[in-house]
């Protein structure tokens, strides 16, 4: 995973619609809410670990915040 200051940096795939994207979560961040670029979906995406570019990523329970 992508590391630069307090971001880590990855890439999921939106099991909604398919899309794919990237995504940055705050280093003290465990999970981040965001929205789906293509469908607006709301997603938690979370790290996957420190050897991964990949986020997990699963819909939201509550929506993204603007």
């Amino acid at each position: 995973m992508a590391i630069q200051g307090e971001q880590m940096y990855g890439t999921y795939r939106c099991p909604v619609c398919g899309h794919r994207d990237a995504a940055e979560i705050g280093a003290e961040q465990s999970v981040r809410v965001i929205e789906c670029t293509y469908c607006y979906t709301a997603l938690e995406v979370s790290s996957r670990g420190q050897d991964s570019v990949r986020f997990s990523v699963q819909v939201a329970e509550e929506p993204a915040r603007g």
